[in-house]
């Protein structure tokens, strides 16, 4: 079940990879139910391919992971778990509340040495200190009780050895949205400190231009599109690219779509850096207290 992710943009190379990833989701997941719950999506674009990569690589997996002892809480169908592998832990482990959830990571994760199994994330079932490095992604945002979310916490970082990875969606104020509760990157690490882990480093995801350019559903690439349409259909873009731009968002379901977006998606990849986020997707690592080196 492993894909490897091309590392530059060719784009026969590139087509043949998204249409193995694409296979790989339907076998993986035939019917959707769990797609939403996927940490890192499988990509079916040449953008996904660069969010994906460019999440990974802020986790700094190969820093941390590499020849440690390894716990995700929360692992979904194991998909960062398959990441985290790739850096030879020493030990790797994943949790999860739901029993099919980890049927399917099970099945996904066959081939990889790693313990998956059942677990409330509230009151996990491993001594104290057990792992060098925690990761949890996606977990406290969906948690809007603020007692339950200390616990969650006190969990996490009990059964932390030395690091903790959160990865969350963070605003620059606490906010409920539709189903997640966005907390400040401040509040994290209050809440942190008072379980002796300091932050060491803070990330936020940069997609705010190829977001926009890729995604949003209201900028001015769809009225463009729209304006252009006719000659898209000649060039090989499917009949709905003659209708006029809605709410709707919709994966490329073209060669030339897809071929497209590769050759812009380096240009505008530069604006990334120009229009830095200072919320969204957020890594944050915490360290725990050392006697000699505190705070």
């Amino acid at each position: 079940m492993k894909l490897t992710l091309p590392r530059n943009i060719d784009t026969k190379r590139l087509l043949a990879f998204l249409n193995r990833a694409k296979a790989q989701e339907d076998q993986l997941l035939p019917e959707g139910d769990f797609r939403e719950v996927l940490q890192l999506p499988i990509p079916r674009t040449p953008f996904d391919v660069y969010r994906k990569r460019k999440l990974v690589n802020l986790l700094n997996l190969r820093q941390l992971a590499e020849q440690r002892s390894v716990l995700e809480i929360g692992c979904g169908i194991g998909d960062l778990l398959l990441e985290i592998s790739k850096y030879k832990p020493k030990e790797l482990y994943g949790v999860d509340a739901s029993s099919e959830l980890v049927n399917y990571a099970r099945a996904f994760l066959k081939d990889v040495k790693v313990d998956i199994q059942v677990a409330d994330p509230f009151d996990l079932p491993f001594p104290e200190k057990a792992f060098e490095l925690v990761v949890v992604m996606d977990e406290f945002q969906h948690v809007f009780e603020e007692e339950k979310m200390e616990q969650l916490m006190e969990e996490v970082c009990r059964v932390a050895r030395q690091w903790v990875v959160l990865v969350e969606d963070t605003a620059t104020e606490e906010q409920a949205v539709e189903h997640q509760m966005l907390r400040t990157v401040e509040k994290y690490k209050t809440e942190m400190r008072k379980k002796k882990f300091h932050l060491r480093s803070v990330d936020v995801l940069d997609l705010a231009a190829t977001t926009y350019v890729y995604t949003s559903r209201n900028n001015p690439w769809h009225w463009i599109r729209w304006v252009f349409s006719p000659l898209l259909y000649l060039l090989g873009f499917p009949s709905s690219v003659m209708k006029m731009p809605t709410s709707e968002e919709k994966i490329p379901d073209s060669e030339t779509a897809i071929k497209l977006q590769a050759l812009t998606l380096p240009l505008v990849t530069k604006f990334d850096s120009v229009f830095r986020k200072v919320e969204g997707t957020t890594v944050m690592r915490f360290e725990r207290e050392q006697l000699f080196r505190r705070g």
